[in-house]
């Protein structure tokens, strides 16, 4: 076996409600299966999802506050007003600033943008920058990604005599900022239809208002912030993202274009290369430095410029990789050093870790653990710690900082994702509140994630047209995720570890003369876990690989699983300490002889429970999950109790060689060869076992070791006698059946064990486990046996 690291979710469906969904809209039942599960059963509403149109964008004005901002900003803009954009430091941020300082421009305002500093100023609206703004001249600021929290900072403002339009979406607090105008769809009373937009798509909802009409042009940069948010990619924002792809792939962008080549993204442009190509490199600059360089990208006309900043924002990214993966080293290492402190709720801090890198660290610590965890920076001259959060289903963040908003002088966000900082004194008293929410909060099963099944696929249909339909539903992301399948049944015809660092598992299936490729990236470790003849159940995402002008469907791997026992043959006489290591914990059972036999084999049924290399170590046979057979059993009857006790086995190790078994007899004469020996010592009238015996092989074409053998048997028979160092024929002996000797009989079931356990090829021997395990418990085979005992 091989358990999957995800709980598998099957999406109820209705094969007659799919073909009439199907008919109605010209696509096949799978993708009309797609759309149900996605809550889109409506014929109207599924081809607005099908066929994305611009005039699906509804109208700015339905925002609350959006008609006083208009206002003010025509009045800015006919006085000639200075109008400063406040923006934020990642991609969403400096999306919103790029998008609405385009617009102003295409108005001709008097307009310049600031985003603060993640490292001396930290997050949203700061006083400091607004009094700098006031006495810079500046009439009118204009917030975007950022303000709803700003209750003091608006405060100021009006102080100031500074007007303050505040734009945003993130969740809002009990008391909203005072401000001229607050836009925010998710704002109390505000009537708009769709309250899932990200920051830049509230920007461009004001672009809209003050150009009159939608800015078509502008998409591409609506779609990198939309897309880079993680916002979910239905409604308004499936029509931002669709539309903005469209236009990015005409690389008529500056800005983009030159990013798009720096990153190594050709052909047409997906969110997925937004998500995970262009969005990381948007978000370097503010991660390291200051986001000013991303925001100038997005504005420049010149394509020089732009090579040159596009460049300088790879390099970023490069160095914030390296970041990223030396804290999330050391803040591994923490969590491992106390894993019961980190079982329900992971909370680490650290002197000099890089607060501008620390979401990502929280996002892969959440990836490997699955915990809702909280990485946070230490500055050692103010004693503050500034950290982000990440979530799993099942716990709102942004409501469990808020039950601990007394610890929390600054902190935002919304479910899966926030933002906070607090003295260093509070850390501790904040992790065991956020445990004890967790304990209530959370279910054992919640910290297992749980995986979609879309649908269920057999090998032959997976095709190529199959995954072009599928593009359809595309962009993919949050709210409207990759379709996942569920491939069963099928058997390996080739398994390989690729990559440089061999990292990555491929896999090569087939089922019934089909065949389809399949590439888990990160996931080479597995390569040690699958046997060969195990049959595969796989939960994976369809894509097309083009390689050398091919084009075949490929299956892009997330889960794993094998439901039934596996066989691992290692047979061989090399030395396998270093296997045996890996296996050493307390699920496994090394089956070890105590005493040998002059064979090699086990001689009773207390083989010793053994954790390699260490020595006797009792195991209750219940909890093994791995079985080492270092050792041959002396019989398959020890084999089969062996089996019986351990009956949760899910992987057998066959770990044994024949160097062992030297001296003893691979096969067993037969009765002509036994007669053929006995009519030569008729003839030599006695012979000296010592002298004579390479002899008597010669006259006979016996081996001497078959010879001894046999002369052992006629011995215990009774049919020679040893008379002064010699072997003389007993003349009177009494006729016996060889069967009536005990030797060999034993050798006769030494031959047969050996030809099941150490002759035989993998595949005979897979197939005489399997039929072990069906008849010792009276099942149809190795699956059935899983099943029964994974249902207790």
């Amino acid at each position: 076996m091989l358990q999957s690291k995800m709980r598998w979710g099957a999406v109820d469906t209705d094969p007659s409600r799919n073909r009439d969904l199907a008919d109605q809209l010209g696509v096949s039942p799978l993708i009309a299966q797609l759309l149900i599960n996605r809550g889109i059963d409506d014929p109207e509403r599924a081809r607005r999802f099908l066929h994305v149109r611009v005039s699906e964008l509804y109208d700015p004005f339905l925002l609350d506050g959006m008609e006083q901002a208009v206002q003010r900003i025509r009045r800015a803009l006919e006085s000639r007003e200075k109008i400063r954009i406040y923006g934020d430091y990642d991609a969403d941020g400096v999306s919103s600033t790029g998008l609405i300082i385009k617009t102003f421009r295409l108005l001709e305002a008097n307009v310049d943008y600031y985003i603060p500093n993640r490292f001396t100023e930290g997050y949203g609206l700061n006083r400091e920058a607004l009094t700098q703004a006031k006495e810079s001249g500046v009439d009118l600021v204009i917030s975007v990604d950022t303000g709803i929290s700003a209750v003091q900072e608006a405060e100021h403002c009006r102080e100031l005599g500074l007007d303050l339009i505040i734009t945003d979406h993130h969740e809002p607090p009990e008391i909203l900022p005072e401000a001229l105008a607050v836009i925010n769809p998710k704002k109390p009373g505000c009537s708009y239809p769709f309250d899932m937009l990200a920051g830049v798509g509230v920007a461009l909802k004001l672009a809209h208002a003050l150009l009159g009409r939608v800015p078509e042009e502008l998409l591409e940069i609506a779609a990198l912030g939309t897309i880079a948010d993680l916002v979910p990619l239905v409604d308004e924002n499936r029509v931002i993202a669709s539309l903005g792809l469209e236009r990015m792939n005409r690389r008529q962008q500056t800005g983009l274009a030159a990013l798009m080549e720096v990153s190594g993204v050709d052909g047409e442009v997906s969110a997925g290369h937004v998500g995970f190509s262009l969005g990381p490199r948007i978000n370097a600059s503010g991660r390291l430095d200051s986001a000013v360089r991303a925001v100038d990208l997005l504005l420049t006309e010149d394509e020089d410029e732009a090579r040159m900043i596009a460049e300088e924002l790879d390099r970023m990214n490069r160095e914030r990789q390296k970041l990223v993966e030396n804290i999330a080293e050391e803040a591994s290492a923490m969590v491992e050093a106390d894993p019961e402190a980190h079982r329900r709720f992971i909370v680490v801090a650290a002197p000099g870790w890089n607060v501008g890198v620390i979401g990502i660290v929280a996002s892969r610590l959440v990836e490997k653990y699955y915990r809702p965890t909280i990485v946070l920076g230490i500055d050692e001259e103010t004693g503050m710690a500034k950290g982000s959060a990440r979530s799993i289903d099942g716990l709102d963040m942004y409501q469990a900082l808020t039950r601990c908003a007394d610890l929390l002088p600054h902190f935002g966000g919304h479910r899966m994702a926030a933002g906070m900082s607090l003295p260093e004194e509070n850390l501790q008293e904040l992790h065991r509140r956020l445990d004890e929410l967790a304990k209530e909060w959370l279910r054992e099963e919640d910290y297992i994630p749980l995986s979609r099944v879309d649908a269920e696929l057999t090998l032959d249909e997976v095709q190529l047209d199959l995954i072009e339909e599928l593009d359809r539903l595309a962009p993919y992301g949050v709210g409207n995720p990759t379709p996942r399948f569920r491939v069963s049944g099928a058997a390996l015809s080739k398994l390989q570890r690729i990559g440089r660092d061999k990292n990555h598992l491929k896999l090569k299936l087939e089922d019934d003369g089909h065949y389809l490729d399949a590439i888990g990236f990160r996931q080479g470790e597995l390569a040690e876990e699958i046997a060969p003849a195990a049959r595969l159940e796989l939960l994976g995402e369809l894509a097309v690989n083009e390689w050398n002008n091919r084009r075949a469907p490929q299956l892009l791997i997330r889960d794993i699983c094998v439901p039934h026992v596996q066989i691992f043959d290692w047979r061989s006489n090399r030395d396998k300490s270093s296997r045996f290591r890996r296996l050493a914990d307390g699920e496994t059972l090394f089956l070890i002889s105590g005493e040998r036999d002059p064979a090699g084999f086990w001689t009773e049924k207390k083989a010793l429970f053994r954790r390699w290399p260490e020595v006797e170590s009792p195991l209750n046979p219940e909890s093994v999950r791995r079985m080492v057979l270092v050792d041959l059993p002396a019989s398959e009857e020890l084999f089969r109790w062996w089996l019986q006790r351990c009956s949760c086995v899910e992987r057998i190790y066959f770990a044994f060689g024949d160097a062992e078994l030297e001296g003893g007899l691979s096969r067993t004469p037969d009765r002509d060869q036994f007669k053929r020996l006995y009519s030569c010592l008729l003839g030599c009238k006695g012979m000296d076992p010592q002298r004579d015996l390479a002899k008597v092989s010669r006259w006979t074409g016996l081996s001497q070791r078959w010879i001894q053998f046999m002369l052992e048997v006629f011995r215990e028979l009774g049919f020679v006698t040893a008379n002064g160092g010699r072997l003389e024929i007993v003349a009177e002996a009494e006729k016996r059946p060889l069967s009536e000797s005990r030797l060999l009989r034993t050798q006769r079931d030494r031959e047969q064990l050996q030809q099941v356990f150490v002759y035989s090829s993998y595949r005979d021997l897979c197939t005489y486990v399997s039929s072990v395990i069906s008849s010792e418990l009276n099942l149809g085979g190795a699956a059935e046996w899983t099943l029964k005992k994974k249902s207790g």
